[in-house]
């Protein structure tokens, strides 16, 4: 294979700009890269090339290696991602290479005057950069999926290639908003199959009319009217699962009174034996308009009503006075 530069092996000019880099570089990661049915020896061709043109320092190392005179400027390919220097009046080129890769320096703790004593080949091992990068995305699904589980299609894109990936996501039963279920090697091109990141897909869950859940937990808030609060009442709800129960609601309830239902809520995310609880909140429906005759039962009741129900607000109102005074 005839011997090339860095600049060759990316199809781009030695004055390239890193913007250039990086697009001509992810142009032939598409290419070339394993999973895509590539060329695996030109992909970390490809890769060690943009390790190092796309690092500042190193890109100004490599370049000052080339002004003194490596033929063509370069190397040629080698299996297994080594590369193999050749020249008849520099020195062993194959430690400047690893300075540069490991980001000592070209020459850093190289003795200069052995690059003009004779000829030396030598053979640089590939270092693969670094490890692909983790990609999210976000799967929002509705409420009741919490309680069967559910399998789903996700669709992202790979920055570096705008390749566009499709994955299924089986979602398990009591998932929780927030948590992020992690697909191994799914996610960014790293130099090999193995170094590719993962792809973290976050579950956000749909609000429901009637319910709401914290956790395994399920809340539902169910009216009353005042009469039943008064009286009380015995309401038939249904749960998240379809059962249906009949609510005992005791005379003299008040707004904001909470039932307790244990077991009856979500499974609990990764323990489908055990469940939450469902909390039965009432609350107190005033009728907007009354008859008149309801308006005159209701007038008689008040009149005959002795009871103080704003003791408390008057008592600690001239307690704050008093001390304010």
């Amino acid at each position: 294979m005839a011997q090339e530069s860095y600049y060759d092996i990316l199809g781009v000019s030695s004055d390239a700009t890193a913007d250039e880099i990086r697009r001509a570089f992810r142009k032939l990661a598409a290419k070339y890269h394993p999973d895509a049915g590539g060329d695996e020896k030109k992909f970390k061709a490809i890769s060690e090339a943009y390790t190092t043109l796309s690092d500042e320092k190193k890109r100004k190392e490599y370049d000052q290696m080339l002004r003194f005179g490596i033929p063509n400027g370069g190397f040629g390919a080698q299996p297994h991602g080594s590369y193999t220097y050749t020249t008849s009046n520099v020195g062993d080129w194959n430690d400047i290479f690893t300075n540069i890769r490991n980001g000592d320096g070209a020459f850093g703790g190289f003795d200069f005057a052995t690059m003009f004593g004779g000829g030396s080949a030598g053979r640089a091992g590939y270092q693969a950069p670094a490890r692909g990068a983790n990609l999210t995305c976000t799967l929002t699904i509705p409420m009741h999926e919490v309680f069967t589980g559910s399998t789903h299609t996700v669709n992202y894109t790979i920055p570096s290639t705008r390749e566009r990936m499709t994955l299924k996501v089986t979602v398990p039963k009591g998932i929780e908003a927030g948590k992020k279920l992690r697909f191994r090697g799914k996610g960014e091109y790293g130099a090999t199959k193995d170094q590719r990141g993962d792809l973290l897909v976050t579950i956000t869950i749909e609000p429901h009319p009637l319910y709401r859940l914290e956790g395994s937990d399920v809340h539902m808030d169910v009216p009353i009217s005042m009469y039943e609060a008064a009286l009380g009442c015995t309401p038939t709800i249904m749960t998240p699962t379809g059962e249906t129960l009949r609510l005992k609601v005791p005379a003299g309830t008040q707004a904001g009174k909470t039932f307790r239902f244990k077991d009856m809520g979500a499974p609990v995310f990764r323990n489908e034996t055990a469940h939450g609880s469902l909390f039965v909140t009432v609350t107190i429906v005033v009728p907007s308009r009354l008859t008149k005759n309801e308006h005159e039962i209701l007038e008689r009741l008040r009149d005959n009503d002795t009871r103080d129900y704003r003791k408390d607000v008057l008592t600690y109102g001239r307690q704050w006075n008093a001390s304010e005074g």
